[in-house]
């Protein structure tokens, strides 16, 4: 017993002709009647009434016919559903804040668009929980600053990205162009979170180069920290890829690259485990929505 076989046989239940059947399976009468015939030999049953027109079903044909419609449905159905299959999946980003809520967006919209099918989750946090969220496979991937050393991660850089000096616009550090940190070093600091024991890396850098310096407020967020700098109370040092659209009409912004590291920026994965394809179509659309006013600088 075959799918031809029974493809005729409900064809020609269907119908109540085996001429009909032929034409509507596109094969020769001969073909469809020799169907019916190995199927009644398969079965030891008789399975359509010959003597009457239209041709009918015995019981046991009506039996078969019943059992054999579903499962010809399902088989029918293969293409599309695997089709449908192929599409749909699942998705964990995992990304460092201040990069969900910038960098990010329009990946996640584009994406969104474009896999309908695939449900995506976006999760965010400091550096150590995203790290945490993809090591415990709760993430598929992390989207975060290439700080460090990441051993336990497989690690690809995106791009590589430069830190700006902000200021508020007619600030006296904005009259002539930043040559050295140490007109860095002559205004009051606003920096994110750290610790003399832990300082952030403007301040690092300050003491190696043995500059005085005065951090006057230690912000959670670089929001706040754009927020107090707009209003005067300080300058700040930031990366690029903190700044939103419209950041320039209330900062002044001044590129640093020539003076401090350039800060790598990539995804981290398992290690020795390859991306799913779901993760891969979120990085190459990630590759191609990076918004324009953080200007990166690709590898």
């Amino acid at each position: 017993m075959d799918l031809r076989e029974l493809r005729s046989f409900c064809a020609v239940a269907q119908f109540g002709s085996i001429t009909k059947a032929a034409d509507q399976l596109m094969i020769r009468q001969p073909a469809v009647t020799l169907h019916i015939q190995e199927l009644e030999r398969e079965t030891g049953v008789t399975l359509l009434d010959r003597s009457r027109r239209p041709v009918q079903l015995t019981p046991a044909g009506a039996h078969l016919a019943e059992l054999a419609r579903p499962l010809l449905r399902q088989f029918d159905s293969l293409p599309v559903e695997t089709s449908s299959y192929a599409r749909q999946g699942s998705l964990t980003v995992a990304s460092t804040t201040e990069m969900a809520r910038n960098m990010l967006v329009d990946s996640i919209v584009t994406y969104r668009e474009s896999y309908p099918d695939t449900r995506l989750q976006l999760r965010s946090g400091r550096l150590p929980e995203v790290l945490r969220m993809v090591r415990d496979r709760d993430a598929d991937l992390g989207f975060v600053p290439l700080i460090g050393r990441f051993g336990e991660f497989n690690v690809e850089t995106l791009f590589t990205n430069e830190r700006v000096l902000l200021a508020a616009k007619g600030h006296p550090v904005l009259d002539e162009p930043i040559e050295s940190i140490h007109q860095i070093a002559r205004w009051p600091l606003i920096v994110n979170v750290g610790t003399r024991d832990n300082p952030t890396y403007i301040e690092d850098k300050l003491n190696e180069a043995g500059l005085d310096y005065n951090v006057i407020m230690r912000l959670d967020h670089f929001d706040s920290i754009k927020r107090y700098v707009s209003k005067g109370l300080g300058i700040g040092v930031v990366p690029r890829i903190i700044l939103e659209t419209g950041d320039d009409k209330s900062l002044g912004i001044v590129a640093l690259g020539h003076l401090l590291d350039i800060q790598p920026v990539g995804i981290v994965t398992v290690r020795d485990t390859p991306m799913s394809r779901f993760a891969q179509q979120f990085v190459n659309m990630l590759r191609e929505t990076i918004p324009a006013h953080i200007a990166p600088l690709w590898p």
